[in-house]
């Protein structure tokens, strides 16, 4: 009898083990389960930061890199900074694992793009000068004695920018081309060129080619036409349109004026003066003007 209950009880103790065993499996198991999804959790979090650190710091160098050439461009680079600023908060906060950086990373690609437009169009408007500058030093020869003529007469200290601006203004001067003096008598006998010899002359027409300069503006010209007479008098009545004009910083007197409506198309221009009394014998020199600028001479002569 005491067999049979000594064989009871470890059977049941064997049950109770087993029973313990299988319980602390199950236990185990929903544990590790557990630990392995964060785990996995955690390796997620780690790599998206990685992803995201590393993108941060490849839009920090475009955003270095843009900033100098704007800069090197001429152009505005607040907004550029402000993006860089704003850009070393984010790195810091994602560095704490304070921040998912997702949405801002977009929001930085999608600036950077909308900036690389507007450089595209300041190169472009750049490039634009450039060429214009390039034209018009190798094509205008007879500029760059008027600019080294300009710059001589100027006293003091200059800076860089009014020079330019100086440099400009001449370069959109007027060029009055193939100027032809005709000398006209009462009768209406016409004889052309410096070596005109009459003996009586009532009326004057100037003839001559405004040529075409892109840095010109189309609009309204007047030209202002200088007689000189042999004694080195301008010919002047008020009755026939005669006055003064601006010229290097003074007043200069004028014979006649004429408005033309510029097309800087290489047009073709004529001026008529019919004076009250006849010339007098000698050389006259004729010159003309526009704003501000010599821009072709002439002469005739009478007997």
């Amino acid at each position: 009898m005491e067999n049979r209950n000594n064989n009871t009880g470890m059977l049941i103790g064997l049950i109770l083990m087993t029973v313990l065993a299988a319980v602390f499996g199950y236990l185990y198991y929903q544990e590790r389960g557990i630990t392995n999804k964060q785990e996995m959790d955690l390796e997620a979090r780690v790599t998206e930061l990685a992803a995201s650190e590393i993108k941060l710091d490849s839009i920090s160098k475009q955003l270095d890199a843009r900033i100098l050439e704007v800069q090197g461009l001429g152009g505005d680079i607040e907004e550029l900074q402000k993006m860089k600023a704003s850009l070393e908060q984010d790195r810091i906060a994602l560095r704490k694992g304070n921040a998912s950086m997702g949405k801002k990373v977009k929001e930085y690609e999608a600036f950077l793009t909308k900036k690389d437009e507007e450089i595209a169009l300041l190169r472009e408007e750049n490039q634009q000068l450039i060429s214009q500058n390039e034209t018009l030093v190798q094509t205008n020869t007879e500029l760059e004695t008027t600019k080294k003529a300009v710059s001589d007469s100027l006293t003091g200290v200059i800076s860089k920018n009014a020079e330019l601006e100086s440099k400009v203004t001449m370069a959109a001067a007027l060029r009055a081309r193939n100027v032809k003096v005709y000398a006209i008598s009462s009768k209406g006998k016409v004889r052309e060129g410096e070596e005109v010899k009459a003996k009586r002359v009532d009326k004057v027409r100037v003839d001559f080619i405004l040529e075409k300069n892109p840095l010109t503006l189309t609009d309204n010209k007047t030209v202002y036409m200088r007689i000189i007479d042999p004694a080195g008098a301008t010919i002047a009545d008020n009755a026939t349109g005669s006055g003064e004009f601006d010229y290097n910083g003074g007043k200069q007197g004028y014979t006649i004026s004429q408005d033309v409506v510029y097309g800087n198309n290489n047009q073709d221009v004529s001026i008529l003066y019919d004076r009250a009394t006849p010339f007098s014998k000698g050389k006259y020199t004729v010159q003309l003007y526009a704003e501000g600028f010599a821009i072709g001479e002439g002469s005739f002569s009478v007997k």
